[in-house]
């Protein structure tokens, strides 16, 4: 029924604009994926599955509408996406207004994914029946705008002079300080004075609660610390080179409501709302791509997290699902942790011939490490290295039809875990480490605004693989891989036009 109502709606928009001698386009982009037979096997002999209309990266199928405006000016507009993935049906990626005042200068304010400057190779799109654990998106190479309720600028300041060297574009984003329950038809003012993230003021407390500061309030300063913002330089008959910062939105301790006794209410939250690409640190992110020959893209990127001191109640190590001994551990007691996220670097390469015929190759290696966090004479954990690589080769034999075979293979080091100076019970780390690897070949068919693919899939899972269940299931954990192949026989069938 929402669905309904929203193509109703939307139908009226786009009859407006048309009336009002605006450009309207349309655009469409979906996928499903069948999977007619999976197997494997155990002890109790073999399993087989089906799985109808999915999509790799969810259980339904991926579909996906999108309708552009342009008002006669070309200066402002609009661009909303329905869609269907995920087993909901709506907004999908865009919903957002736009304007450019001058040629140099575009906003927009809305949801929406911003992909100038993402990451340009991608994986398999049978990579979930390849490996346990999938492979890396484009983000993983350079991290897109992306916003659930934010604004966007692009600021092209060298535009006006028509020069090849005149490739320099600045582009950012930020959200909003942390709205109240109450509703406000003046929402900026009323966020200056009454929102409670706002008017109460942040406190530090120290370890027995018994003190806070009360020096600061939430201000514009903390949803500018927490924005994205990325600068990007096309370099002629050489490639596109760009680096960006991303600011943290972590929990903090916030003051909150006194109770009947008296105490302070331990509260901790986020400051800034709006931003899908906040980590819990701030990070500084470079790329290179080179596209400077022709069908040839090579994109390098790499990602630097800053390190961060915390006493909020973080996970310091996970709880491993099925080892007995395993527990989480979690800082309860407001000790202070120093965070390192893994640094992570991606190279990601593809060939594709000038005539479109003949042979074709992607290839891409995702690495992670030096991943920690670290409490002295508490708990210290260093996370193992992660590498993810993937070798794609395919053969255009005419311009409709093409074969490839799929490969990829994933490695975890085993993390490092001490408590109190003592290296914790193996089995709790144990499980960390892990070999994965998987093949199948495949062969697709061009049809003109789409296309299908039809593939024989083999996973070699190097260790079980768990799943928690909810806590009113009678079993806290189900396995989802023994360690045993598990073979499949993929439909790829993807629109887009």
């Amino acid at each position: 029924m929402k669905l309904c109502k929203g193509v109703l709606a939307l139908t009226a928009l786009l009859a407006s604009c048309v009336a009002a001698g605006a450009q309207i386009t349309f655009s469409g982009w979906g996928r499903g994926v069948i999977t007619p037979l999976a197997i494997t096997s155990d002890d109790a002999g073999i399993h087989s599955s089906v799985s109808a209309s999915t999509y790799t990266s969810s259980d339904n199928a991926s579909i996906g509408f999108t309708a552009n405006g342009v008002a006669p000016s070309g200066k402002i507009g609009f661009k909303i996406d329905l869609a269907y993935g995920g087993g909901t049906a709506g907004v999908g990626d865009n919903a957002k207004v736009w304007v450019k005042p001058f040629d140099i200068l575009t906003l927009e304010a809305g949801l929406f994914k911003e992909e100038d400057f993402r990451g340009k190779i991608g994986a398999s799109e049978f990579a979930s029946l390849i490996l346990p654990n999938s492979g890396k998106g484009e983000d993983n190479i350079f991290q897109r705008f992306d916003a659930t309720a934010g604004a966007w600028f692009k600021l092209e300041p060298l535009k006006s002079l028509e020069s090849p060297w005149a490739g320099l574009t600045i582009e950012g984003a930020f959200g909003s300080n942390s709205l109240g329950t109450s509703v406000n038809s003046f929402r900026a003012l009323y966020n200056l004075f009454n929102n409670e993230d706002v008017s109460t003021e942040a406190a530090t407390y120290d370890e027995d609660w018994s003190t806070y500061d009360g020096d600061r309030k939430v201000s514009a300063l903390d949803v500018y610390k927490a924005m994205q913002i990325a600068l990007g330089y096309r370099i002629p008959d050489a490639g596109l080179l760009r680096v960006q910062f991303i600011g943290n939105n972590r929990n903090v301790f916030r003051w909150g409501e006194l109770t009947s006794t008296n105490a302070i209410v331990d509260v901790e939250k986020k400051l800034v709302t709006g931003l899908n690409t906040n980590r819990d640190a701030d990070v500084i992110e470079a790329a290179f791509l080179f596209d400077g020959i022709e069908g040839l893209k090579i994109d390098l990127g790499a990602k630097v997290p800053f390190s961060y001191k915390t006493k909020t109640n973080i996970v310091v190590y996970p709880k491993v699902i099925g080892v007995a001994s395993g527990y989480e551990i979690t800082n309860q007691n407001k000790k202070e942790f120093t965070v390192q996220l893994p640094y992570a670097v991606a190279i990601g390469a593809s060939w594709a011939p000038p005539s479109g015929l003949g042979p074709g190759l992607t290839a891409r290696v995702d690495a992670s490490f030096g991943g920690s966090i670290k409490c002295a004479g508490d708990t210290e954990v260093e996370n193992g290295y992660d590498v993810n690589a993937w070798l794609l080769p395919s053969y255009k034999l005419t311009e409709k039809l093409g074969f490839g075979l799929d490969a990829g293979m994933e490695s975890h080091g085993e993390d490092s875990l001490w408590r109190n100076g003592v290296t914790s019970d193996p089995d709790q780390t144990a499980p960390s480490k892990f070999l994965d690897f998987g093949l199948g070949p495949w062969a697709g068919l061009d049809l003109g605004g789409g296309k299908i693919k039809v593939g024989v899939m083999a996973m070699f899972p190097g260790s079980v693989r768990y799943k928690a269940n909810s806590s009113s299931t009678i079993y806290p954990y189900s396995i989802v891989f023994n360690g045993n192949p598990v073979f499949s026989v993929p439909i790829s069938f993807t629109y887009s036009f």
